[in-house]
């Protein structure tokens, strides 16, 4: 409708026609809501009226059968404000009948947040459209759904293919990485080989609550300096597995040492200095799901809050805490609890809910720490300071003891 980049002039289209989808859906335009506009919408959702609130157009239209009002409960929030269309009838479908944008009205009478719901019905998806494009919204986001048989009518109404590559989505598994093949692998052990030959010192780390961005921090510090992450194989491989194969004298014990989740530093600096770089590193962060909990996080009975600042959460929160298992309740505009509610308890194996909650509450429980295991210079002294798994070493019992 409008080639500019105000998010009120954009529509999502979303084929959501039940409960649960609609529940997502919902889950979905709220968190937009907030990245796009946060300020406003923490402000606003701060005992203001509702005109104040950044709240969605609703353009609705369902299919004959469908529980209306339960649906809508999921979407439809006070401030918002609906537009019920009907749909064409699709080509072959005769048993397919659109429901009358009156019947949608009389579904909003239902809801308990009916008298902060403003509701407009259209003879059809056109009339509606052109009322959109010829008025400035003062919603931030215009949503149709309802049925497929709405999104396919909307589609058809402003001449988009959904099915263009430009628009299709791309399936990428964030589970399984693409093997490099053989001519990739050797590459990475050229890469070692040389770094080898060229750095003073080669360093083996694990890395404790892995985040990229953190990482990259590091890698910053030590610019001039050579970060290897990969498979453990491969690289050990490059450094050789025994005292006949390796490229540089006791470099099979630093390949010895890679186990598990490793990596290898090449650099120029100093012990000290590496030692010093890394120990002072640390960086707090919302912990993942199977990471053990360090302390007990209760939430108070009462009014529902977060942090030091006592942070109370925006009404349409409510929803998703209860889904995550808190047995909330939305009283005068407001989220509360009717006993204390213990989110984990220290020791616990946390869950995919449990972590989400704990993100809601800005509980930062997991910290980001470089572990040295041990390293090499360029002479052969080769230096122990924690053992990693089958790391070989000569050392006696005592940590840092150097070998040649």
């Amino acid at each position: 409708i409008d080639e500019s980049n105000a998010l009120d002039s954009w529509i999502l289209v979303d084929g959501a026609h039940n409960e649960p989808a609609a529940v997502e859906l919902r889950k979905y335009v709220d968190t937009t809501l907030r990245r796009v506009n946060q300020q406003r919408y923490i402000h606003a959702t701060r005992g203001r009226s509702f005109k104040d609130v950044p709240h969605i157009r609703w353009i609705i239209g369902f299919t004959q059968g469908k529980d209306m009002k339960a649906i809508l409960s999921k979407l439809v929030f006070a401030g918002d404000s609906i537009w019920a269309v009907p749909f064409s009838q699709p080509d072959e479908m005769p048993w397919i009948s659109c429901t009358d944008p009156k019947d949608i009205e009389k579904a909003v009478q239902g809801l308990e947040c009916s008298e902060h719901v403003q509701v407009t019905t259209f003879g059809s998806l056109s009339d509606a459209l052109d009322r959109l494009a010829s008025e400035k919204s003062d919603s931030h986001l215009t949503v149709a759904c309802g049925s497929l048989y709405l999104a396919a009518n909307l589609y058809r109404e402003l001449h988009i293919d959904p099915f263009q590559e430009s628009m299709r989505s791309k399936v990428v598994s964030l589970t399984k990485v693409k093997s490099k093949g053989r001519e990739g692998r050797a590459e990475v052990m050229r890469e070692v080989e040389e770094a080898a030959s060229t750095y003073d010192y080669v360093w083996v780390f694990s890395v404790h609550n892995m985040r990229n961005q953190y990482l990259k921090t590091v890698r910053n510090d030590f610019k001039t300096s050579r970060f290897f992450f990969g498979s453990n194989r491969v690289i050990a491989k490059a450094l050789g597995k025994d005292p006949e194969s390796e490229i540089r004298p006791n470099m099979h014990k630093i390949g010895n040492a890679l186990v598990g989740e490793v990596g290898l530093l090449f650099t120029n600096e100093s012990p000290d200095a590496v030692k010093k770089a890394f120990g002072s590193f640390e960086a707090d962060d919302y912990p993942r799901s199977g990471t053990i909990a360090t302390y007990k996080v209760v939430v108070s009975s009462g009014e529902v809050v977060r942090g030091y600042t006592k942070e109370t959460f925006p009404n349409n929160m409510e929803p998703e805490l209860r889904e995550l298992g808190m047995p909330t309740l939305l009283q005068n505009g407001k989220i509360t609890i009717s006993s204390d509610y213990v989110i984990c308890e220290d020791g616990d194996k946390l869950t995919p809910n449990q972590c989400r909650l704990l993100k809601h509450f800005w509980e930062k429980m997991a910290v980001f720490k470089i572990n040295l295991i041990c390293h090499l210079n360029r002479n052969g002294d080769f230096v122990q300071l924690v053992e990693n798994g089958s790391a070989d070493s000569d050392s006696d019992s005592d940590n840092d003891k150097e070998m040649k």
